[in-house]
């Protein structure tokens, strides 16, 4: 019996420091090599589920901001069942990929519950993060002054920048993890500045080379999703709200100092936004957000099941006209894309009306969730850079589940990866609240 338990605690301990170092790659194979990172979340899912059935402490699954998650994914398994037997090899797969759907929301569990609870694994995940933040950021940079990257990679085809990959992606998780750091670093820098005016500016200094590097890349996206972080986290931070209405007030200055610097970066951040928006039932995202509608209108209580809009899009009966698409095959094939690029669409077209109800509980739940250290009398976040880290956090959170931005799939790698990531930072305090209150209370 001793043998055993020796066992299992020797087992437990090498399970943990596995776990530890999985922390610290996973933002290293997030900026480069996803497929790893990708691996190292379901590593973490399934090594969090191994440990809480060791320990018998499921402690974690009553808390207000995890049980949602169920109940989301659950409704999404049910919509995924094969409607007809034998099911085709594609209704495998749906169901199959609906199943494993958990693997992601779990591994922030396990970041938020069990690895990050070590103070010096989140502190050194901080520092990582900060250094993949500085590394894309002087790709970028690099780029925007010689013409490519350090791989030798140019600017793409319309003028925008690359950073370290061969293709436009690097501004959106950038976009991600740069608002918590640049926030952080201000809060540092002003806490230990001497000099008066450097204590005074030091949120704007630090966001404002975050700004200049998304108006170089010149996605428009990116730019728009950071700027509404930084409005919310000026709400969450009152030493932040003059700063970065200063922030905001400069924006068009740097978008019309890329006018003369990177044309082709303006015309795709600016010329062509003006464009879409002037005739958005034309453009590729209205006929998009129309086609994903049509699937939902025709099946409002179960949808399409999981990926509901890459399988079905070729569907003859959802190529009609519709609110966002004026013309009389609402685009046709050529709009069937991977995804339906709004997550809000993609939950109603997944699970209906009842599954966008179970997508909005979940993302309220973890919102309130990435709120509750700020708020209160006695908040559980007090240090002063600390209270900044946690607000970038939510911000980014809020950035990525916008309901009207147009983003990659909830699930998809490299972002969903970062935005996991990020939320299981952002809950460890109230994780840490959990498991102590409860630990005194039993």
């Amino acid at each position: 019996m001793n043998e055993n338990r020796a066992g299992a605690s020797g087992f437990l301990r090498g399970l943990d420091r596995v776990g530890g170092w999985a922390t610290l790659l996973l933002p290293v194979f997030l900026v480069h090599f996803r497929g790893i990172a990708e691996g190292i979340l379901d590593g973490l899912a399934i090594g969090f589920l191994m440990r809480s059935a060791m320990c018998r402490d499921w402690r974690w699954i009553r808390s207000y901001f995890v049980w949602p998650v169920f109940l989301w994914w659950g409704w999404i398994v049910l919509c995924s069942v094969p409607r007809a037997w034998p099911a085709m090899p594609d209704d495998v797969d749906v169901m199959i990929q609906a199943l494993v759907a958990l693997r992601f929301p779990v591994a922030a569990f396990a970041l938020a519950f069990w690895t990050l609870q070590d103070p010096r694994t989140q502190a050194r995940v901080r520092w990582i993060v900060t250094a993949c933040v500085v590394y894309i950021g002087v790709q970028l940079l690099w780029q925007a002054v010689t013409g490519s990257n350090f791989f030798g990679n140019p600017r793409f085809g319309d003028g925008t920048l690359t950073g370290p990959y061969d293709k436009p992606r690097a501004a959106a998780p950038f976009s991600r993890l740069a608002l918590p750091v640049a926030l952080w670093a201000g809060a540092a820098l002003a806490l230990r500045a001497r000099q008066r005016w450097v204590r005074a500016t030091a949120f704007a200094m630090t966001l404002l080379l975050v700004l200049a590097l998304l108006v170089l890349a010149g996605q428009r996206m990116a730019l728009a999703t950071f700027l509404l972080g930084v409005g919310v986290a000026a709400v969450l931070l009152p030493k932040l709200r003059y700063q970065a209405l200063a922030v905001l007030a400069l924006t068009p200055l740097f978008v019309a100092t890329i006018m003369v610097a990177a044309p082709g970066a303006f015309g795709h951040l600016v010329l062509k936004t003006e464009g879409q928006l002037r005739h958005f039932a034309g453009s590729d995202y209205g006929l998009i957000y129309n086609r994903a509608l049509m699937m939902a209108q025709d099946h409002p209580l179960t949808g399409l099941g999981y990926d509901a809009y890459r399988h079905h899009c070729r569907d003859t009966v959802f190529q009609k006209a519709g609110t966002f698409a004026p013309v009389p095959d609402g685009g046709g094939e050529r709009i069937c894309v991977q995804h339906a690029h709004n997550h809000w669409l993609e939950a109603l077209s997944n699970g209906g009306v009842p599954g966008l109800v179970g997508f909005g509980l979940m993302i309220i739940a973890w919102g309130w969730a990435l709120l509750a250290p700020l708020r209160g009398c006695a908040p559980l976040v007090t240090d002063p850079a600390e209270r900044a880290w946690q607000a970038g956090l939510l911000a980014a959170f809020v950035m990525q589940e916008w309901p009207l931005a147009s983003s990659s799939a909830f699930l998809n790698m490299p972002l969903g990866g970062v935005a996991f990531l990020l939320l299981g930072l952002g809950l460890c305090p109230v994780a840490r609240n959990v498991l102590s209150s409860r630990a005194t209370r039993e």
